[in-house]
């Protein structure tokens, strides 16, 4: 009984700690991502790209 105890107790830390790590992990990259600037002499996009050759 007591083994039942210690490993339920070390698969739901582990379970536990990867779901903080994940959310932590998510929540910094969403927090990067919005402080993206464009360089200033980049130009939008024009049309279809062709990068993929004529169709």
């Amino acid at each position: 009984m007591n083994y039942i105890n210690w490993l339920l107790h070390k698969l739901l830390s582990a379970k536990i700690l990867t779901i903080c790590v994940m959310t932590i992990t998510i929540g910094v990259t969403q927090a990067a991502h919005p402080g993206y600037q464009p360089p200033p002499d980049q130009k939008p996009p024009t049309g279809y790209s062709d990068s993929s050759g004529i169709r």
